[in-house]
């Protein structure tokens, strides 16, 4: 029981460090404002509008809502059947699982639209020389254009959208920071920077732009000759595992003369069955997040 503790600890801890840089991200808004209640939601809010495509406040309080009902949930229905160590951790996860299922889908976002960086950057570059340098007026035909990456043509219409009402630098930063998040590569950071001057000064980043195509084209490249196919231990994971658990009351019910009802009272009707399984099913679902994120993984620099 401690190894198994410590093992979901540990897990929890690596999960973290893998994605501390999104999560301080998302965060911003917490520590740059005195309103907690509002930054949290804005939090959520820009999490939803990035994952889902859906930029309304009320997304941002539905989630709030959910992550803190399904908490809540869990602690009354465990509170009387496991120890207060796992009562804790479950009711966590539970709180947390809605944020990492959006950050799952924030994931697969970012995986699909940094594998279409160099279109993206090629067809940004060739419509900012064809509109004279315009870079705003680049995003917006950029974005009704580009064809072969449906996942940044999203993110850069999103962008348009905002530039078109946007009045004063803090508030395109904020515009181009949103973009940048949803792409969550160091190129892209390179790019917005560069997007940055070019509509808030007027300078022409031509050559910049051009240099970060060809490092992007050298970094595809690289990737594709580097990568290797290895599903076995997702597929362990996904299948192997809960077919073991179903063999366990199999080889109960067969060769330990149980019955299947002194099985399911021995499993959720004792405080031992119930530490077991809620520490299994906790484990299994960090190893699934982990696996998740360590094998997608994004076109970077």
């Amino acid at each position: 029981m401690y190894a198994e503790s410590a093992m979901t600890f540990l897990s929890i801890f690596g999960l973290a460090l893998y994605y501390w840089e999104e999560f301080c991200a998302l965060l911003h808004p917490l520590m740059r404002k005195k309103n907690s209640k509002n930054s949290l939601v804005e939090m959520m809010t820009r999490l939803a509008a990035i994952t889902l495509g859906i930029n309304d406040i009320r997304i941002g309080y539905g989630i709030l809502i959910i992550s803190v009902s399904a908490a809540a949930v869990t602690f009354l229905v465990l509170r009387m059947h496991i120890t207060y160590g796992l009562l804790v951790l479950a009711s966590v996860s539970a709180l947390l699982l809605p944020v990492l299922l959006l950050m799952c889908r924030l994931q697969a976002v970012r995986v699909k639209s940094s594998r279409e960086g160099e279109i993206l950057l090629t067809e940004l570059l060739d419509n900012y020389k064809i509109n004279y340098y315009n870079m705003q007026r680049a995003i917006e035909v950029t974005a009704l254009t580009i064809k072969e990456a449906p996942g940044s043509k999203r993110l850069l219409f999103n962008l348009s959208k905002g530039l078109n009402t946007a009045s004063n630098p803090e508030e395109i930063r904020h515009l181009l920071r949103d973009f940048e998040f949803g792409l969550g590569t160091s190129w892209s950071s390179v790019m917005v920077d560069n997007m940055f001057f070019s509509l808030v000064s007027g300078i022409r980043v031509t050559a910049a732009m051009e240099d970060l195509v060809k490092t992007v084209s050298q970094a595809r490249k690289v990737s594709e000759y580097s990568k290797r196919e290895n599903n076995e231990s997702g597929l362990i994971l996904k299948y192997l595992i809960p077919v073991c658990y179903l063999l366990t009351v199999l080889g109960a019910t067969k060769y330990f003369g149980l019955t299947a009802k002194e099985y399911f009272k021995y499993q959720f009707f004792t405080t031992t069955g119930m530490n077991w399984f809620v520490l299994s099913l906790v484990m299994y679902m960090i190893g699934l997040l982990l696996n998740f994120f360590l094998s997608k993984t994004k076109l970077d620099l």
